[in-house]
């Protein structure tokens, strides 16, 4: 199985939800967490919130495939320019 535009659509939409300041902020996003996202789930291997600082969010993640963590596929997703920021 690889990852789908969808999937890289899906994570792209969540990484923003690390920002506090987001009206759809998860505090469930945490390192070591599997999260279903889209069709697929992943673990958050990492995350960077600097939403304080310099507004930074990105998380690592890798899905799950067969019940273990596939460390072949991980992807860094990060968020772009906030423009309410």
């Amino acid at each position: 199985m690889t990852i789908t535009d969808e999937d890289y659509r899906y994570l792209s939409e969540h990484v923003y939800w690390l920002d506090p300041k987001h009206p759809k902020y998860n505090p469930t996003y945490q390192e070591g967490v599997l999260k279903l996202i889209g069709k697929t789930t992943f673990k958050i291997l990492k995350i960077q919130e600097n939403s304080k600082t310099d507004g930074m969010q990105a998380m690592a993640v890798a899905p799950i495939r067969n019940g273990v963590v596939d460390q072949s596929s991980i992807v860094i997703v990060y968020a772009g320019t906030n423009t309410a920021d």
